[in-house]
């Protein structure tokens, strides 16, 4: 019996130890000495598993075998943006010189539809005021942006908050509106050399990438051939040459609400952002126009509106390349910040600075269009010029450039010697003293920085001056040869021998009243408006209250043929044939002296030969001067109320002064042939033919259009 317990007893216990071994505290010991499974790699990982470049910004920029791609936040879609292409570096600066924006910026927003993401163009030309939300949603339907691109999304990151996908092709590729050609080249405009490029792909490459809190650069070595054709016979200029250009492409983030834009009309000198105009107000669709201005508000606006001097919220500042001559600099510098002698008037201090490239911020870059400099340009172009970009919504001024091209100082030796010899002993030699250059270089571009500021050319400026008063000593000192720096109206040609030595100015006021009054009227905040339209009731008043004083009023450049003779470029004072008998006067005086005055380094002839040409060109631009007053028609921009007469015919007593000025000249232009002169140099024919020739040109062109128009004659003046 006792062996039966025992041998029942050990099988109870051999029957209990599997149950101990699946116990759940001895399988969790097992399970925790198991290798955890490895997570899926995700397409973001793959993409980016090798150490690459990477930019931090606004966008994640990540540079990887040759490509580059987007980490684009899903918040920043629908988001309006400018894309801008600027030329950096190039092998031919025929072509566009760097600093120079190919186009103008693009104004775009990105997409996502399924798997893709696209850029789109933004039409921005309508206008609602704002008000209307049925016109304002059809205006949506109606004008959505055009893809412009469109990408395949590769990935999405980590928690989906950005996209990835691959924009190489947009800076690795011929894109037009990014071009390395740019229209401000030698090959850019109406009547030059056409010209055609073929891309080189397999010579092209990414350069720099950088991203910011609201831009991003991405700079590209962009290679092509290239050919130019003449205009009219198509023979071939250039055939198939190499091209090599860095690009600078710059993103920009556009505010969310726009600046609030200031509508301006015709008669105000200022750039203008068109728009369409759809309004239940209106019964038609109706032009707009949004005036071109950077963003000047008060710091402070109850101190500005008690009359105190303030400076602005954000000032506009202009950074000066360095590689500038450095004794052209200190002009430079002052053309920039004499601006704010203006600005104080309306009451502002500090509004425009003058700055150089920084050394030490690693977000400068002078090629990035949020940045606005004044650029030296190498280039045998005897001019300057000051573009401006603008937000496409309200015309608020984001970025404006100056170019300066080497031989503008060339331009300024044969204006002021041809304009001023008579008068000024300084400038009677082949280099023209510093204190004389440097100055005509400040006043050059204090305008073109004029043009950045959103100023027109108002070319009736000095046809308001009286013609005697351009020799008064008290009148020049105050008020120049113009009533403002954005007439052509350049160096005192008026003046005698003598006059300098009585205290006659030569050169144009630092700024005339037209100036100031120009500023007062884009730039002075009008607080006490709530709306665009309610301003415009104010700002209006104010031209029309100036308008009865012609000083006031807006003259338009012409181009081709001179309708208006109060608005011509190179002229000066209210009678164009007593200035340009002044004006002949003194050429007489200076082709006589010519040979003596510049002899001395000059020995090839070649200034003398160049400043002949000159003269004889500068006496057809006096006869130019005096030939539009025949048939010629006064022209003033008009606005109901207005006291002032929309046009009005030359009286018949002027035009007939003018018709006997220019048969009397015809007779007596022995003196445009020098013969001691001419048989050293090479000038081919006689140079009072060429003036003949050129006056029955005009004479027979116009009879030629007035013929083809079915209109009464007036005058069509090529000269």
């Amino acid at each position: 019996m006792f062996k039966q317990l025992l041998a029942l007893l050990l099988c109870i216990l051999v029957a209990g130890t599997p149950v101990q071994a699946k116990s759940p505290k001895r399988k969790s010991k097992k399970a925790s000495t198991e290798t955890p499974a490895k997570p899926k790699e995700s397409e973001y990982d793959k993409l980016f598993k090798k150490k690459h470049e990477v930019a931090e910004g606004m966008v994640k920029l990540h540079k990887i075998d040759g490509k580059l791609y987007f980490e684009f936040p899903q918040a920043l879609f629908g988001r309006e943006m400018l894309l801008g292409s600027v030329i950096s570096e190039t092998s031919d600066n025929l072509t566009g010189v760097p600093g120079s924006k190919s186009y103008t910026p693009l104004h775009i927003t990105f997409t996502k539809t399924g798997e893709n993401v696209q850029i789109r163009e933004i039409n921005a030309d309508n206008y609602t005021l704002g008000i209307d939300g049925n016109i304002l949603r059809s205006l949506d339907r109606n004008n959505i942006p055009t893809i412009f691109r469109n990408f395949k999304i590769d990935a999405y990151n980590a928690d989906s908050t950005a996209v990835v996908f691959n924009v190489t092709d947009l800076f690795v590729s011929h894109v037009k509106e990014l071009s390395p050609f740019s229209y401000l080249g030698a090959y850019g405009g109406s009547g030059t050399p056409s010209l055609s490029e073929t891309f080189k792909k397999e010579l092209s490459s990414l350069g720099d990438v950088k991203s910011f809190a609201d831009n991003l650069t991405v700079k590209s070595t962009l290679s092509y051939t290239y050919s130019v054709s003449h205009p009219v016979t198509k023979q071939k200029l250039v055939d198939k040459a190499p091209f090599t250009a860095v690009m600078t492409r710059t993103l920009v983030l556009l505010p969310r609400e726009a600046y609030r834009p200031r509508i301006t009309d015709s008669r105000m000198s200022v750039f203008p952002t068109g728009k369409y105009l759809y309004s239940s107000k209106e019964q038609r669709v109706k032009a707009i126009y949004l005036a071109n201005r950077w963003r000047v508000e008060p710091s402070d606006m109850e101190a500005w509106k008690r009359g105190e001097q303030v400076t602005p919220l954000q000032p506009i500042v202009f950074y000066i390349d360095p590689d500038f001559p450095a004794k052209w600099q200190p002009a430079i510098y002052e053309a920039v910040t004499q601006w704010n002698e203006v600005f104080a008037k309306i009451g502002f201090r500090d509004v425009v600075k003058a700055l150089p490239y920084p050394t030490d911020d690693p977000a400068f870059d002078a090629d990035n269009i949020k940045y606005s400099c004044i650029r030296y340009a190498p280039v045998p172009i005897a001019n300057a010029m000051g573009p401006s970009w603008v937000d496409p919504r309200s015309g608020e001024i984001l970025n404006a450039s100056v170019y300066v091209f080497h031989d503008v100082v060339k331009m300024l030796n044969r204006m002021i010697f041809v304009q001023t010899a008579q008068a000024d002993a300084r400038v009677r030699q082949v280099n023209i003293p510093d204190e004389v250059m440097l100055d005509g270089l400040r006043y050059v571009l204090t305008h073109e920085v004029g043009h950045c500021l959103g100023f027109m050319h108002n070319m009736s400026s000095s046809a308001v001056i009286p013609v005697d008063s351009l020799r008064s000593p008290s009148f020049t000192q105050k008020y120049g040869t113009t009533t403002s720096i954005m007439d052509y109206a350049r160096f005192n040609y008026v003046a005698q021998p003598g006059d300098m030595e009585r205290g006659v100015r030569l050169t144009p006021p630092r700024f005339g009243v037209y100036d100031d009054y120009a500023v007062k009227w884009l730039y002075t905040p009008v607080p006490e408006a709530k709306t665009p339209e309610e301003e415009y009731e104010v700002t209006s008043k104010w031209i029309t209250e100036a308008s009865a004083d012609p000083t006031f009023r807006y003259g338009k450049q012409q181009f081709g043929s001179i309708v208006d003779p109060k608005s011509q470029t190179e002229d000066l004072g209210d009678d164009a044939v007593a200035a340009s008998q002044y004006g002949i006067r003194n050429l007489r005086y200076i082709l006589a002296n010519l040979d003596e005055w510049c002899a001395d380094g000059d020995d090839d002839f070649s200034y003398r030969n160049g400043m002949y040409s000159d003269i004889v060109n500068q006496y057809i631009t006096y006869i130019g001067h005096v030939y539009a007053n025949i048939g010629g028609i006064y022209l003033n921009e008009k606005m109901e109320g207005d006291p002032v007469e929309a046009y009005a015919c030359v009286p018949r007593e002027k035009q007939r002064k003018a018709l006997k000025f220019i048969l009397a000249e015809l007779k007596q232009m022995e003196w445009l042939d020098n013969e001691r002169l001419l048989a050293k140099m090479s000038m081919l024919g006689s140079p009072r033919d060429a003036v003949r020739e050129a006056v029955i040109k005009a004479a027979v062109n116009e009879i030629k259009t007035a013929r083809k128009s079915g209109l009464s004659l007036y005058h069509n003046n090529p000269l």
